[in-house]
Parts: C-alpha cells; sequence; structure tokens
C-alpha cells in the first residue's frame, strides 16, 4: 500500500482513565495506607447546595459512606479538604472545599485518627455479631449503626446479664489471641447488598475473621505447645486456622483483632417487636469513654460532699435524698403556716375594703399577690383556702404568682366571674409573656416577672372600669 502522510498527523485521543469501582478501591484492599496518588478523572464547573465540588477520582483512599460505617475525611494536594465522599452503585465522589482541575495528579492524605476509628468500630461490630449467633446465643443481628460516640447492633432477641458478660470476655479474650481477619470474593450475591450495587469484575467483598486453633491448643496446654514448636523450627509453620465469621461487607477492616484494644458492652434497649439495641464501643473509644467516666465520677465527689469516691456514692446519694426529703417536708409545712397567715390578712382587708352585701355581691377589689420564693404547689394552696375561706365572691379578683424576677414562674388569676377573670388574664398578658388558660380559674407560666407590677396596675384599672 502507498505511504499516507495524512494519516501520520492524525493523533488518536487518549481514552480517559475509568474509576476503580468501590469493592477493589485502595482504601478497602490497603486500609493502614495514610497516603495515596490517583488522577483526577472530572470536577464539577459549580458547587453544590452544600457549596462542595463534586470530584470523581480514579482511585482513592478515603472511604465512600456505606454499610453502616461513615465516610472518610482528608485533603487532596495538601489544601483541599474532603468533607463527603459518597458512592453511586460503584462509582465514587468526593465532595470537596475547591474545584480540582481535571487530569492532574492528586496527592490524597487520609484523616488517619477518623479511619482508624471507623475501622475499629466496624471490625468490632463484625467480631460482637458473630458471637452473639453463635448456637449457645442464638442471638442474630438484623442491623447496626455508628455514630460520633458509639456503636449499636440490633438483635432479633435479648440477650440475658450473663450472656452479655459471657459474651464481652470472650469477645476481649479474641482479641488478646489476636485472630486474622482476610478480605475474600464470593461470586454469590449477598441478599443483604443495596440494589444499585453491581459487585466489581462479578464478585463481591466478604470480611472473614478466623479462629486459630494453635493460639487455643498453646492456652490449653503450653508444654505440648512449646514442645511442637521446637521440634518444627526448620518447618514453615502454617496457621490452623478455622472460620469465626463470614460476611459481605464493603467497609474498611483492621487486620488482625489486635488492633480492636478492647471491647466494652454498654447497655441495650428494647425496641419493636422482641429485638433489642446493644450499644458498644471499641479500642480507642472505650479508653475516652473510661476517661470521661473517671473525670465524671471525681467532679461527683466533689458535688456529693464523698471523699471517699465512688465506693461511697450510693449511700452518700441515699443520705442527701433523705435530707432533701425532710427538708421539702419541712417547707411544705412552713408554707401552709405562711398561707394561712396570708388569707387571715387578705379577710381583714376585705372585710375593709370590699364587703360582701346580703345578696352575695362584692364591690370590685384587686389582691396582687407575688412571692419570689414560691412554686406552683403553693398557689394552689392559697387558691384552695380562697375558695374554703369562701373569699371568691363577687367583683372580687386574685392575681397570685410566684418565681423569682428574671427566671419567671407560674402564675394563677381566679374570680367568680369567669369572663372578667379572662379580660384580666388578657389585660396582664399586654405587659407579662405568660401563657396559659382555664375556666373559672386561669392559670399559666411566665419566663420572667419584668412588668408584673405594671400588669397589676393595669388590671386593677381595668377591673374598676369593668365595675363601674
Amino acid at each position: 500500500m502507498p505511504h499516507d502522510p495524512v494519516a501520520d498527523s492524525i493523533s488518536v485521543p487518549a481514552e480517559p482513565p475509568k474509576q476503580v469501582p468501590v469493592g477493589l478501591l485502595t482504601c478497602q484492599h490497603t486500609p493502614y495506607l495514610k497516603q495515596f496518588t490517583t488522577s483526577v478523572i472530572s470536577c464539577s464547573k459549580k458547587p453544590n447546595k452544600q457549596k462542595l465540588y463534586e470530584v470523581h477520582l480514579q482511585d482513592t483512599i478515603l472511604f465512600p459512606e456505606g454499610g453502616g460505617q461513615p465516610c472518610d475525611y482528608g485533603t487532596i494536594n495538601e489544601s483541599i479538604e474532603v468533607k463527603n465522599v459518597l458512592r453511586v452503585g460503584t462509582s465514587h465522589v468526593h465532595h470537596t472545599t475547591a474545584p480540582i482541575e481535571e487530569g492532574i495528579q492528586a496527592r490524597i492524605e487520609v484523616d488517619w485518627k477518623r479511619r482508624f476509628d471507623h475501622m475499629q468500630q466496624h471490625s468490632g461490630q463484625h467480631l460482637v455479631s458473630a458471637v452473639f449467633e453463635q448456637p449457645e446465643y442464638g442471638c442474630n443481628t438484623v442491623a447496626w449503626g455508628m455514630n460520633a460516640t458509639r456503636c449499636h447492633v440490633e438483635l432479633d432477641k435479648a440477650p440475658t446479664p450473663e450472656q452479655v458478660q459471657e459474651v464481652e470476655d470472650r469477645l476481649n479474650l479474641y482479641i488478646r489471641r489476636n485472630y486474622p481477619i482476610h478480605i475474600t470474593f464470593t461470586e454469590e450475591r449477598p441478599a443483604s447488598l443495596p440494589k444499585d450495587y453491581v459487585g466489581p469484575n462479578g464478585v463481591f467483598r466478604v470480611a472473614e475473621i478466623m479462629e486459630d486453633l494453635d493460639v487455643i491448643a498453646a492456652e490449653q496446654d503450653p508444654l505440648a505447645a512449646k514442645k511442637n514448636e521446637n521440634q518444627d523450627e526448620n518447618v514453615p509453620k502454617k496457621r490452623n486456622l478455622v472460620r469465626l465469621d463470614y460476611n459481605p461487607c464493603c467497609g474498611t477492616h483492621v487486620t488482625s483483632l489486635k488492633d480492636l484494644q478492647c471491647i466494652k458492652i454498654l447497655h441495650q434497649e428494647k425496641i419493636r417487636g422482641g429485638n433489642c439495641r446493644l450499644f458498644f464501643v471499641v479500642g480507642q473509644r472505650a479508653l475516652n469513654l473510661l476517661k470521661e467516666t473517671y473525670q465524671v465520677t471525681k467532679d461527683l465527689a466533689g458535688v456529693l460532699s464523698a471523699p471517699g469516691g465512688p465506693e461511697t456514692f450510693v449511700e452518700t446519694v441515699v443520705k442527701n435524698q433523705k435530707q432533701s426529703r425532710d427538708a421539702n417536708k419541712q417547707v411544705k409545712t412552713l408554707f401552709k403556716e405562711i398561707a394561712t397567715y396570708q388569707i387571715r390578712d387578705w379577710v381583714q382587708e376585705l372585710k375593709e375594703k370590699s364587703p360582701v352585701a346580703q345578696d352575695g355581691s362584692a364591690p370590685a377589689h384587686l389582691i396582687a399577690y407575688h412571692r419570689d420564693d414560691a412554686d406552683m404547689d403553693y398557689l394552689v394552696l392559697l387558691t384552695s383556702l380562697l375558695k374554703d375561706s369562701e373569699l371568691i365572691q363577687g367583683q372580687r379578683i386574685f392575681i397570685l404568682s410566684a418565681g423569682e424576677k428574671k427566671e419567671g414562674g407560674p402564675m394563677i388569676i381566679t374570680g367568680q366571674s369567669d369572663d372578667l377573670v379572662k379580660k384580666i388574664a388578657t389585660e396582664v398578658g399586654k405587659f407579662v409573656e405568660v401563657k396559659g388558660g382555664g375556666k373559672g380559674r386561669w392559670q399559666g407560666k411566665s419566663k420572667s416577672w419584668q412588668g408584673l407590677e405594671a400588669a397589676h396596675t393595669a388590671a386593677n384599672a381595668l377591673l374598676h372600669s369593668e365595675a363601674a
């Protein structure tokens, strides 16, 4: 064929790099990698509603949210922050604080503290679920969740307190034994996967926790294990592993249980049906919880005046509660006496200023009473004594309130006329922000008594104008 110089001048554009699919990401098969360089496939021209740019990278060490595990945070090229990473099918989208030029190299650094915490919690959940699902417990996991401070598994039945303690001891034994966690693949699609997830290359990731029978044998008979080890020192040893757990998972995991450090089961809550939500913390979260709890106990020792520390907390609280109950009884007794004397004063005042006529009527008169150190119980007691003493007659109106001026408190407005009580309450509400209601006896609550005196003055003026 003759040579065609035109054909030589035509360059075929290179195909853009394809994304590594979720399931085969570097963050998933090399979870301890803290820095990584990849290429930028595309970046949105404008930020989204969260003011973040949507970036597609070829590969990533930042895990996209999924499987109950939150996404990783990190930086790209040192200065661009990654605030979110999402899975869309088997694609991954990084949400960044600034745009990134298409085609350049992106140096990613993961927020390792956050990543390792998620690895600990997620691997810990697999171990917790695996042990509770053993035949002797029969508690199957139907869901799980992770927040910033603790995790939980939802079990299809509630374990007994004895079983919980036994499982916790067993979990920490497995951690001390340092069993390995493997990531394997299966061609069989797990039923629990989201519908939009398609296994890369037709396979699906599985997290597998292996139980080491040699470790167990060494614990049970250390001398025999040592003898066998010496006999075989020139022969490469193969670990005698059996499967403890085998579950589909797209998350990041520790490679061995020693990195979990410890597991502490916290408590359980009953939820729908016979299910229960069991809370736990793993690794650093358990240490943080211990630190916080210890600090609280130190602070409580001073607050409770319990120099003996936590060992004396219950005794001190019981003692303080008794003293408080005794003090409350004394206060109630004293307020009853005060209320009795107050009623006597009002009886005398009303005889002079609002005497009751033979037909049961009484001239308009307002009694406005406020006490800073009282409460609703005291106001109700006063109202009851007013009724017993037959002081609520005619056009007499009583405005009773309690509580400190800046903090507000309860209020009761009472009188013989329901219509008049409502009008007075409306007038008071113009000066004091108080909410309430009621028939015959209006009662409510205010956040502040600023303007209370002006409210009394206005109420008194309204009362007398209505009576005129």
